[in-house]
């Protein structure tokens, strides 16, 4: 547990709350004297932040402990539902939209399907869903709208700065979005949004430094190093689908050769699945798809896969394959100890999974492999989501010292009262 430090007494105030709050949330029951005890702050400091959290409704007594010795103790228990914010993805398919509780997690979702991708309809469609998901909460109590999205974006100013899935260059989405709604909101890449969200409440929640991989129509990352999210000094860290891995292969949307994305992403997988069915008359396939091959995608693959079809599995462990190497590269790079594998891609489970581990055995350096866990991710297609609410949750409870990974644009915003020494953006 972080120590109390010394300053000025405003920014001393902040940092203590939010020590409090995040012992509070993480302890999830606790007493004043523990709190005192683990955080080293004094037993006044400490009783006059459980105070103000009383009144706002984050923690709450629900009785008495008695040790040993001493006076009874107050039990405090923090209040999860006490506020809400909402997270959000923009796939190349629909909305998806969750409402959630001050551990990021979902208590409603929705989803739209994916309509104009002009970033006017875009905006209209999510203020819709927002307006929709928080219909049922105080509008006081949800403390802002974090949005997931296919692109490089500067967190900071949510600017989304390109986007090859949506067809977008410098669209100021945040602040477009920040003048009309509600609440605040925040704009993250995708990959960033899904390694945040692991490591908040998925698969990563024990590890300092992880690889989120996403497969789908293209197949972006998110890092988390030292405990912390990183974006990178232009917002494109995790661009793990533009890492070179068959130097001569077929050319990528981004113009380079044999990109990650262009030998595995789902739509190539597809389409060597198709080449090879028809190739081959594959009966199990066709059977599938009505003697349609145009009409074979990812989950009939996996479905045949499972089955033991051969064809299937060996599209599945290409890809797999070639997923394996740009691992390695990383690890190898970087020493970390966790890559979580998630995306419509992840579905086929051990058929894609164990190919890339094999993969990364023999490409990978024997000291950045000892104890690395290659994983599913935990949250399945609802990483992104609760990734883009958990980093705004992030921001009320990190130390000052820790640097952001945004501003809300347009207006300020502090989900604390005190909402002072907010240290300046990266």
């Amino acid at each position: 547990m972080n120590a109390p430090v010394t300053g000025k007494p405003e920014i001393v105030k902040e940092l203590n709350r939010r020590l409090v709050y995040e012992f509070l949330r993480r302890k999830g029951t606790t007493s004043r004297i523990e709190i005192a005890r683990e955080t080293h702050l004094s037993k006044a400091t400490v009783g006059a932040i459980v105070m103000e959290l009383l009144q706002e409704g984050y923690v709450r007594e629900v009785g008495y402990h008695a040790p040993g010795v001493g006076r009874p103790r107050v039990v405090l228990e923090f209040v999860p539902d006490a506020r809400f914010v909402i997270g959000s993805e923009i796939t190349d398919a629909e909305y998806k939209v969750i409402l959630a509780d001050l551990h990021a997690r979902p208590v409603r979702s929705l989803s739209y399907a994916l309509g104009s991708l002009s970033p006017e309809q875009v905006v209209e469609t999510l203020l819709r869903a927002f307006t929709e998901i928080g219909a049922e909460v105080p509008s006081e109590h949800i403390l802002g709208a974090g949005v997931s999205v296919p692109a490089t974006v500067d967190s900071r100013t949510g600017q989304v700065l390109s986007s090859v899935v949506l067809g977008w260059q410098d669209v100021p989405l945040g602040a477009l979005l920040s003048q009309r709604a509600p609440w605040p909101v925040a704009v993250f890449s995708r990959g960033n949004a899904g390694a945040w969200g692991e490591k908040w409440r998925g698969a990563g929640r024990h590890v300092a430094n992880l690889l989120y991989v996403r497969i789908g129509t293209g197949i972006g990352a998110g890092l988390v190093l030292n405990g912390q999210p990183y974006f990178g000094k232009g917002f494109s860290a995790g661009e793990i689908g533009h890492t070179t891995v068959a130097p001569e292969g077929p050319v990528c949307l981004c113009g380079n050769r044999g990109c990650l994305a262009a030998v595995a992403a789902v739509p190539v997988l597809a389409l060597r699945a198709r080449h090879l069915a028809r190739a081959h008359g594959d009966r199990e396939l066709l059977a599938l798809v009505n003697g349609n091959l145009e009409l074979l995608e990812l989950a009939h693959i996996i479905q045949a896969g499972r089955a033991g079809n051969p064809l299937a599995r060996q599209v599945l462990a290409e890809a797999g394959q070639y997923v394996g190497l740009a691992i390695a590269n990383a690890l190898n790079l970087l020493d970390l100890e966790m890559v979580i594998i998630g995306g419509p891609l992840a579905e086929a489970g051990d058929l894609l999974l164990e190919p890339i581990r094999a993969e990364v055995a023999r490409r990978g350096l024997p000291t950045v492999l000892g104890g690395v866990q290659v994983v599913l991710s935990a949250l399945g297609p609802d990483a992104a989501a609760i990734g883009a609410a958990s980093l705004v949750l992030r921001e009320r409870s990190a130390p000052l010292q820790v640097p952001q990974v945004y501003t809300f644009p347009s207006r300020p915003f502090s989900p604390l009262p005190a909402g002072v020494g907010q240290q300046r953006p990266l």
